[in-house]
């Protein structure tokens, strides 16, 4: 996908009109209005890319507006999916906000990351929808800047707001997993509290704080991936003419799931049947 799509003062709007050059370089596309949304999602239909994100609720990590608001419009979000449907666009959104869930699930999107602030109506959408839709909450943000944020120049005031939501996405998460709702690791990495090549904390993540079992997490990160990027029996499970994507362990992630984030226990790594890492014997029993 191309830049995420936000609307003025949400996030990923970084521009500041007090700067000389307050059009600032981000990650997101700032767009307001059904016209000025539809607009963008051409452009970048244009551009080729298959997925469209966008931005929906506020978020802990700005100013403006909190995780439990929704700037974006019913309106806005109804343009951006006229456009995914005429150009054939998966579209997926940062939906923190139980109505930011709601209007995701209203206009057929079927990838929605965080949902901390659900109540029970956007938890009984999001049952509804369970055979259709995928639920991220790319925890291992939330939980870094929970923690020990201050190294990263993070406030005692933000550090708590992230702390605050890390304790209602616990209880979100596992509410969702009772009805069915499919909850996968992952997202939200590539920032100096989430560098890339630290991923597996995600599945320690997963077992440790929302208190999933290790099966049932390794299955998410594995299964329900390949089910996500449509391609069901195909990736993430091993069987006669699916990708033959595998690690060799060198121990039992089910006992003890930080396994997975030690390399040297990564004995051999395959990928799509080449080998990315080769098993060493040398030495070795």
């Amino acid at each position: 996908n191309g830049p995420e799509i936000t609307v003025t003062g949400g996030l990923g709007d970084t521009n500041m009109l007090h700067l000389p050059h307050h059009e600032t370089p981000t990650f997101c596309w700032v767009a307001d209005g059904p016209d000025q949304i539809r607009r963008v999602c051409r452009l970048l239909a244009r551009e080729g890319v298959d997925l469209l994100k966008l931005n929906l609720s506020g978020d802990a990590g700005t100013s403006s507006y909190p995780s439990d608001e929704t700037p974006m419009s019913d309106a806005e979000v109804a343009a951006a999916m006229e456009v995914a449907r005429a150009a054939r666009l998966r579209v997926a959104a940062h939906c923190r906000s139980a109505e930011s869930v709601m209007i995701a699930l209203r206009h057929g999107i079927d990838v929605i990351y965080h949902a901390n602030w659900v109540d029970e109506r956007a938890l009984d959408a999001l049952e509804a929808a369970r055979d259709r839709i995928f639920v991220g909450p790319a925890l291992g943000i939330t939980y870094n800047l929970s923690q020990a944020a201050g190294q990263w120049g993070v406030t005692a005031e933000r550090s708590a707001a992230f702390e605050r939501e890390l304790a209602v996405t616990v209880e979100a998460m596992n509410r969702m997993r009772k009805r069915g709702i499919r909850v996968l690791p992952g997202g939200d990495y590539g920032f100096p509290y989430t560098p890339h090549g630290t991923y597996a904390r995600d599945l320690w993540i997963f077992v440790k704080i929302l208190g999933f079992p290790a099966m049932d997490t390794i299955v998410a990160a594995t299964r329900l991936g390949g089910e996500l990027m449509g391609l069901p029996g195909e990736l993430g499970v091993i069987k006669a003419g699916a990708l033959a994507d595998l690690l060799l362990v060198d121990g039992d992630p089910l006992a003890d799931i930080t396994i997975l984030q030690d390399r040297n226990a990564l004995r051999m790594i395959m990928k799509d049947g080449a080998l990315h890492k080769a098993l060493e014997t040398k030495g070795r029993p």
